[in-house]
């Protein structure tokens, strides 16, 4: 079964549509990840997370957004970031045509993580609000993953934030071609302030917290965020995995709602 909407004609999704109603969107970033990671690294997690899920499920993925919520990464060159006011109407336009043709039930798997959630949960408001009948949900690896996270992880508190130990053990995975390990290098710098918890799995009393690229260039030279030096293929394998299995879980509960 094909599962990329582009490499279909418009029959074949007329056909899909007569028995079932999910679609899967993906979206991730184009920014810098460090001297060891490509500059789409989180465009393809969420290729890679959103293909496997479709494959298993039997669903169909909507083309990938590859541009992200990104102004914190411009210091860096290669980085292509999107305004917030346009990741929302991005999302709404493809929700919205989605729902056009029949699609009920749209989940989005964001590699971008933190970064893309508050543009993406004003978008699904939004549509939701226009269409109150549609289910629709955001899955991000730092929540369905974090489970798995905790298991895996080596890094210190505090220190899985960008380009670091899970981020490049998934690369590692799904793409090694990719990544330089020989580059890798730890790089971390402690927050000005003990609630500024920028790691998604250290719990504690939190603010929340905005970084500006000219804060990121005076935090990290390289662009890494953490210690990738710990990552690993089968770290990467691992996690990949029960992310899969765990939007599958979800994918397939979903299919039951009328």
């Amino acid at each position: 079964m094909k599962v990329w909407m582009q490499e279909m004609t418009w029959e074949e999704i007329q056909d899909y549509l007569k028995k079932n109603d999910i679609v899967i969107v993906p979206i991730g970033s184009t920014e810098q990840h460090g001297p060891h990671l490509p500059i789409g690294c989180d465009s393809l997690v969420a290729i890679g997370l959103a293909e496997e899920t479709a494959k298993r499920t039997q669903v169909i993925v909507t083309p990938p957004t590859w541009f992200g919520d990104s102004p914190h990464h411009m210091a860096f060159p290669g980085t292509i970031s999107l305004r917030s006011e346009t990741i929302i109407e991005l999302m709404k336009d493809i929700c919205k045509s989605l729902i056009h043709h029949g699609f009920k039930k749209i989940i989005v798997i964001n590699g971008h993580r933190g970064a893309n959630i508050p543009a993406l949960k004003i978008a699904m408001k939004r549509v939701k609000e226009e269409y109150p009948t549609v289910f629709m949900a955001i899955v991000d690896p730092s929540d369905i993953g974090a489970s798995i996270a905790k298991e895996i992880r080596e890094s210190a508190p505090g220190e899985i934030f960008h380009a670091e130990e899970l981020e490049t053990s998934h690369l590692l995975y799904l793409y090694p071609n990719l990544v330089h390990m020989e580059k890798a290098k730890r790089e971390f710098k402690d927050w000005p302030s003990k609630f500024i918890i920028e790691d998604p799995y250290v719990s504690g009393d939190k603010v929340g917290f905005i970084l500006s690229a000219q804060e990121e260039a005076k935090i990290t030279k390289s662009g890494t965020i953490g210690d990738p030096t710990k990552a690993s293929k089968e770290k990467g394998e691992r996690y990949h995995k029960a992310l899969v299995n765990n939007i599958v879980e979800f994918i397939q509960e979903i299919k039951k709602i009328k």
